[in-house]
């Protein structure tokens, strides 16, 4: 549902200007809180062109293509009860819930088989992967079964609150939930007026072919959440911040684990065909396609979020307008601290200073903050096109640039026709806020072009010293430092912005040699211009990853320890002379249509279990890589557009 809030929202309606003016009357140009509010709304609504209707929600990104998973048909036993059929008051709902689950196992390749009661569940196969859907009422013979597949080392896929009640569906207790889950603590989430939430970071099972910090939208009503501490999928606000249930530290929407007797295990508290809207049903259903592939031992690859294997990203940014002289101390910090940055101008109120151009081109790349700071968000395409053709011709002329790519629209509000008119501007990204869509770029289409948004999810100076009324330089180094450990708890991308007349030239910029000294500490971060961010995220949105059935000599055997038959079990068949894997277990071919000389690309591959033994090639040639909790990360290098390279992973010797 549309949400009338931003993550960090701004003063923008009528009031505030009209607050403003008051209580500049009152109290003299000498209240500096006044006078930043004036200037954030007074040309707004003195200057502004007739509005035409504008847009009740942001224009929806294009969706993330899924992970490459390798072809491998495998088995699931899925439980379709009458008795939880019969506990719903609503008769269709556990029907659709089956049919839904049964959908997702066949756009995936499993071979389904289905059973209704404990008889069939007893002596289940290892093999299989057991998927409970909405099972609250289970026999203690049932439970049993379903305990033993999973003790005997089989997998298991279920929703919401399984065996909570007995064969009578008289409450039991939540000891078959925590037993399975390994949880500490496991509450309901009641029903409330706002909107249910949970946000998907970077670096799980459940993550595959899902931006960095996704939110997805529900439909308000019980669900479970539970305590885990590894990664997980977390309840959240509209914000990506987590919210754990009745006060206590219970806040995770879904689960994978790799459990005791060998098998997997992925648990989802919520109902699967409860999505609040078409996009968050995508969404929810590639989450849990990725717990039914982790639950299977299905090998996926994905491009890594950001170049270098890095874990998170950082855009430092800053508005050059009222006192816009002070952003050349900025640029001065940034290149102190070997940082990148990006100055949005205002192009009608710089254009006069040349050498303030050089010192910003000199410490990173110059936007446009349109020619007068008027918004664009309601007018119409016609207006919004000369507005900006009219910033890119006075940017150009004042910075030496041939082209400016990167817009930050005023109040940072955007729509359809500020995308489409920036692009015939020949701009190529605009940095807002997205309403806490997600913790990453998103990718916007319009004709046979796209245009990247910049999302900003962290607190400014703006929101710190006026919205928030802080004094204390330290409160917005305290603000820029959560945000940032924020983002890289999503996986995300952290944009620190700033305001020429907020921060200016004085103790204000302590706060950004804050950021520079956190990141350094990570080590884990890729700091980069906007423009440099938006040109790697349109490029890796099209890499393309597919899987490749290796082919291998006659007499080398016919079992993979990965499952695919192809395989030799003849370890000496597939090495060298030298001791080197020469058959592959898996391939990967990674294409990539645009251009990714400047950059890493890294992939992620989640590996099953009893595959420790795989070793990344590239072109065959051994690549070092990095292990993660669920697989490996692969470095492919800088690929030319057009260009190609083959991963393959191959069982080394043990020594």
């Amino acid at each position: 549902m549309p949400h009338r809030r931003e993550p960090v929202p701004r003063a923008r309606h009528m009031g505030h200007w009209l607050g403003g003016i008051l209580l500049l009357g009152i109290l003299g140009g000498g209240v500096v809180a006044a006078a930043m509010l004036l200037w954030e709304n007074l040309d707004v609504r003195q200057l502004a062109p007739t509005l035409v209707a504008s847009p009740t929600r942001l224009p929806e990104p294009l969706d993330p293509g899924p992970p490459a998973i390798r072809s491998s048909v495998f088995s699931v036993v899925l439980l379709n009860s009458p008795r939880n059929a019969a506990f719903f008051p609503d008769q269709g709902y556990y029907s659709t819930t089956v049919a839904r689950w049964r959908g997702m196992i066949g756009d995936l390749g499993g071979e389904l088989r289905e059973v209704g009661s404990f008889e069939d569940l007893e002596g289940i196969d290892s093999t299989n992967v057991l998927i409970v859907p909405e099972a609250p009422c289970l026999s203690q013979r049932e439970l049993e079964a379903v305990l033993a597949h999973v003790d005997g080392g089989g997998s298991l896929v279920f929703e919401g609150a399984l065996g909570v009640r007995d064969e009578s569906c008289e409450w039991r207790g939540w000891g078959p939930v925590r037993a399975l889950t390994g949880a500490l603590d496991l509450r309901e989430l009641g029903v409330t007026g706002e909107g249910l939430f949970l946000t998907v970071p970077a670096g799980t099972p459940l993550s595959a072919g899902l931006d960095p910090g996704t939110r997805i939208e529900l439909l308000p009503e019980p669900s479970l959440a539970l305590s885990s501490t590894g990664p997980r999928v977390f309840w959240s606000d509209w914000a990506l911040n987590p919210t754990a249930a009745g006060g206590g530290d219970a806040d995770a929407a879904a689960t994978a684990a790799i459990m005791d007797g060998g098998g997997r295990l992925a648990w989802f508290g919520f109902r699967v065909t409860r999505a609040a809207t078409p996009r968050d049903s995508v969404r929810l259903e590639r989450l849990v396609g990725n717990g039914i592939l982790w639950a299977a031992g299905i090998p996926s690859a994905a491009p890594a979020p950001w170049p270098g294997g890095k874990q998170a990203a950082l855009v430092v940014a800053q508005d050059v307008e009222a006192e816009y002289e002070t952003a050349a101390a900025l640029a001065g910090v940034l290149v102190e601290e070997n940082l990148p940055g990006t100055f949005f101008a205002v192009s009608g109120l710089v254009s006069g200073d040349r050498p303030l151009a050089e010192a910003l081109a000199a410490a990173g790349e110059i936007g446009s903050h349109t020619s007068d700071h008027l918004p664009l968000v309601g007018l119409s395409y016609r207006d919004q096109a000369v507005r900006l053709r009219r910033s890119q011709s006075e940017l150009r002329e004042w910075s030496g640039s041939e082209v400016v790519v990167g817009l930050r629209p005023p109040e940072e509000s955007f729509d359809t026709n500020t995308i489409r008119a920036w692009h015939e501007a020949g701009g190529a990204y605009l940095m807002a806020v997205n309403q806490g869509r997600s913790a990453s770029p998103e990718i916007h289409a319009w004709q046979d072009r796209t245009l990247v948004v910049i999302p900003r999810l962290m607190k400014d100076d703006y929101n710190v010293f006026v919205q928030e009324g802080a004094i204390r330089t330290e409160r917005l180094t305290e603000a820029f430092l959560e945000g940032v450990r924020k983002l890289r708890t999503l996986g995300g991308l952290a944009t620190v912005d700033m305001h020429t007349q907020i921060v200016g030239d004085g103790r204000r910029l302590d706060a950004v040699r804050a950021v520079a000294a956190e990141v350094r500490s990570n080590g884990d971060w890729w700091a980069a211009t906007a423009g440099d961010v938006a040109g790697w995220w349109e490029a890796r949105s099209e890499v393309r990853i597919s899987y490749i059935r290796p082919e291998y000599p006659e007499g080398t055997g016919a079992e993979d320890p990965t499952g695919d038959p192809a395989f030799g079990d003849s370890l000496d068949a597939g090495l060298d002379g030298g001791g080197v894997a020469t058959h592959p277990a898996m391939e990967f071919l990674v294409e990539s249509p645009r251009d990714l000389t400047g950059t890493d690309l890294w992939i992620e591959v989640l590996l099953p279990e009893g595959v420790g033994d795989l070793k990344p090639f590239v072109d065959g040639v051994p690549v070092p890589f990095r292990s993660t909790d669920w697989g490996i990360k692969v470095p492919v290098g800088a690929l030319e557009a057009g260009a190609s390279r083959i991963l393959s992973l191959r069982s080394t010797p043990t020594q």
